[in-house]
């Protein structure tokens, strides 16, 4: 505590009061030293012009004094106290339309079927409707403490929104401009995309689809047809060798029947009853009713198959974080392969990385070999040999440039595969792993050669351990 002058000179007997001030100076703390013999107590003026000369002016508790005086205590005493800043509230945003999109895919019932009579995947809005409400932050309540001194309030965090296309603020609302469909993206980016409708499928009769905002699709996807759209793609049916591409999300209420050529491409999430012989890629999660079959998977998050059937068969499905199931592989043997704790891109990005360091190891080869006749002394080079020497040089130059990039960023990915997030990683299988069945969780490997029943795989020091399913 700071102790005043007054309160050293009461300490040496010159004064009859000991003032303490804590160090946040919010408090002060007065005790009265007895008089001496025959002299009079202080009154309460005498006790109020002590405290304003130490500089003691805000918060100071007059009944408190009296009372003190009253009972004559020698005991220290709060006689003021300062008021403490109140923080500002932290801005709020209250969204009148749903954020999350994994919430509208269509529920099961009891029985493990879907009623698609109340399918209802697209949020409609209206011109001017409203969309977002914020209630601001506020800059909180200024204290002061016992010297008068003004203390500074922590105000609320602020939260942002990016408006994207069809939106606009209108005081302290976000309303749509147009008619169309809501989307958040990452958190902060509102915007309305305009929704194109396709009665039927997409075949002939329509051409290929690409389109600015979202497309809901009523029929199918036929072979060989592309939908391209800046927002989400719904279709009600199947997707039978086509291909789609969405910057939001896809939802497939039937399957998809990829015939070894369809690629499906999503920057959000995805939803299918099943996927069979296709290629996936999805920067979000993956959610199949029944069966993954033989198809080249690519799951920047979560993988989850949520039916009784469950079934992952043949093929490679990576996950970035987790893949749950019922059954992996089969009693056939089927080979399987299973990567969980890497985000796929990575691991596509350094199997890239490794492609173009051996293509420039052969490269560099040759050039060594060129300029090893090139710039042997005992050769006397022609104006056009002195021209490629210089050439070739440049080219070696460049290519070890790129060579020293490459292996950097490789060094940098082995990084992030060996961080401890690669313990996120986990398999959870409800029913039964087959032989033949390959695990990689970020650089341990565990081929299965016996069944497995009621699983969970986790990263362990450098392997991949075997838990009973929780």
């Amino acid at each position: 505590m700071l102790v005043s002058e007054k309160s050293n000179q009461a300490k040496a007997g010159n004064e009859p009061f000991v003032l303490d001030i804590s160090p946040d100076k919010m408090q002060a703390y007065l005790k009265l030293n007895p008089p001496p013999e025959r002299a009079a107590w202080p009154t309460y003026e005498e006790i109020i012009d002590f405290l304003r000369n130490a500089g003691v002016i805000f918060g100071i508790k007059e009944q408190v004094i009296h009372r003190l005086l009253e009972e004559k205590s020698g005991r220290p005493t709060l006689v003021a106290e300062g008021v403490y800043p109140i923080k500002g509230e932290d801005a709020e945003l209250k969204f009148f339309f749903e954020t999350d999109r994994i919430r509208l895919i269509p529920k099961e019932l009891e029985d493990g079927r879907v009623d698609h009579r109340e399918l209802s995947m697209l949020q409609n809005v209206q011109k001017g409707q409203i969309l977002v409400e914020k209630k601001p932050a506020t800059p909180g309540i200024n204290g002061r403490n016992v010297l008068g001194e003004e203390i500074k309030a922590t105000p609320g965090k602020d939260k942002s929104l990016v408006l994207g296309k069809n939106v606009a603020w209108d005081l302290n609302r976000v309303i749509a401009t147009c008619d169309g469909e809501p989307t958040l993206h990452n958190n902060r980016k509102i915007s309305v995309q305009v929704v194109h409708e396709i009665k039927g499928n997409v075949c002939y009769e329509t051409g290929n689809i690409d389109f600015v905002g979202s497309v809901h699709i009523r029929g199918d996807v036929e072979y060989g047809f592309t939908v391209k759209a800046a927002g989400d793609v719904v279709i009600s049916g199947n997707v039978e060798g086509g291909f789609i591409y969405a910057d939001g999300d896809i939802t497939i209420n039937g399957g998809i029947i990829g015939q070894d050529k369809s690629v499906i491409k999503a920057k959000g999430n995805l939803y299918a009853r099943y996927i069979d012989h296709a290629t996936v890629e999805v920067e979000g999660e993956i959610n199949v009713r029944d069966a993954i079959l033989h198809s080249d998977i690519n799951c920047g998050r979560s993988i989850t198959l949520g039916t009784k059937k469950g079934l992952v068969l043949g093929g490679v499905v990576r996950a970035g974080e987790s893949l749950e199931a019922q059954i992996l592989g089969s009693k056939m043997g089927t080979q399987t392969e299973i990567e969980v704790g890497t985000n796929p891109s990575i691991r596509m990005e350094l199997n890239e990385i490794e492609k173009n360091l051996a293509e420039l190891d052969k490269k560099l080869d040759a050039l060594e070999k060129i300029l090893s006749y090139l710039n042997n002394p005992e050769y006397k080079l022609t104006p056009e040999r002195e021209e490629q020497r210089a050439k070739s040089t440049r080219t070696a130059f460049m290519y070890k440039a790129e060579k020293r990039r490459l292996e950097q960023r490789r060094d940098e990915i082995f990084q992030i595969m060996n961080d401890r997030q690669i313990e996120r990683g986990f398999v959870k299988v409800r029913q039964t792993i087959y032989p033949g069945v390959k695990v990689v969780i970020g650089k341990a490997v565990r081929i299965f050669k016996d069944e497995y029943h009621f699983a969970m795989l986790t990263y362990d020091e450098g392997e991949i351990s075997v838990q009973p399913y929780r």
